[in-house]
């Protein structure tokens, strides 16, 4: 070996040599995951389960910041002009990252563009619920009911632009029911008037679950592909017969874009370990969602745009805008 292979040789070793650390090391202080709703409700279920579950293999906190506001589109806008050193995720949901772009004319962020994807959490669907006194008991019956009671039948929803509204779009557009959609800011709101009979039906996420076992609301069905493991026994939307009715919540994690794709690669692949722990499973059952099969960023990258493209298509065909 002459003078300048063994010097060749040398540097990269020493190269080699710094960036090992710099890997290994990752992460040397607590992560932030940023939720962009208040506090309850799904968010909550998905900060804490992280959380807990997510601390321990990275060796450092995962700590929760609830940073609400405008559908989600806050706490996304923080994360994205974050620093990307993998210090600060989103907890990024389809109604921000494939929803919201195409309700709003401006949005302070661009799903794609600024944001990396680096796994999905868990999926979940949104449950059709109505009072447990109302005569309304199966799909079939609550479209004939609308129909016969034009413009006087109201859903109630989590607020304009959530999945649960545009649940109740899609139940309009594809029945022809002449519904009227109520508004409010969350589900615990509009579960409490349907439980006051101030509206007549609901679609919420399965936080609903125990309030249907306990007889105080009936639920007519689920608008997700397939049934949800928590409640097997709830037939879909398209298996009550509403064709094309498919609605699905996806719960992931993005940083900014730039973060080094070292500490992605580490967030990755100890969010797949943690998904493979059967008690954390078994936990994310509990609470009525499925866990990811696929935690590839890849995948979760991919479901940003089809899903995009989906929702574009069917706003578009609404006159639903928000700005």
């Amino acid at each position: 070996m002459n003078r300048k292979q063994f010097l060749r040789c040398t540097v990269g070793a020493l190269a080699a040599g710094a960036a090992w650390p710099a890997l290994a090391a990752y992460p040397e202080k607590p992560v932030m995951l940023v939720v962009p709703y208040p506090p309850g409700g799904m968010g909550s279920t998905f900060g804490n389960i992280v959380s807990e579950s997510l601390s321990p293999k990275l060796g450092e906190n995962v700590v929760v910041d609830y940073k609400a506001g405008a559908n989600g589109a806050l706490g996304a806008a923080y994360v994205a002009k974050a620093q990307p050193d993998g210090y600060t995720l989103l907890m990024a949901v389809n109604s921000t990252m494939a929803i919201n772009p195409h309700l709003y004319s401006k949005l302070p962020f661009d799903p794609i563009r600024d944001f990396a994807a680096v796994s999905m959490i868990f999926t979940n669907a949104n449950v059709l619920v109505v009072n447990a006194s109302s005569p309304v008991r199966s799909v079939k019956d609550l479209i004939a009911y609308a129909k016969a009671n034009p413009g006087k039948v109201n859903y109630g929803s989590a607020g304009n632009g959530s999945t649960p509204h545009l649940s109740g779009e899609m139940f309009r557009q594809l029945t022809s029911a002449p519904v009227v959609h109520v508004p409010y800011k969350g589900s615990g709101p509009a579960i409490a008037d349907l439980l006051g009979g101030q509206i007549d039906f609901l679609f919420v996420d399965t936080s609903v679950l125990p309030q249907v076992r306990s007889g105080k609301l009936r639920a007519l069905a689920v608008t997700g592909r397939t049934r949800p493991g928590a409640a097997p026994e709830l037939r879909t939307m398209e298996e009550e017969g509403v064709k094309g009715f498919v609605v699905d919540t996806w719960y992931s994690i993005c940083a900014p874009a730039g973060t080094p794709p070292e500490a992605v690669k580490r967030l990755n692949a100890e969010i797949a370990k943690m998904l493979a722990d059967p008690a954390v499973r078994q936990r994310m059952r509990d609470v009525g969602v499925d866990p990811a099969e696929d935690t590839s960023a890849a995948y979760l990258q991919k479901t940003i745009q089809a899903d995009s493209a989906r929702w574009k298509k069917f706003i578009q065909s609404t006159d639903i805008r928000l700005d």
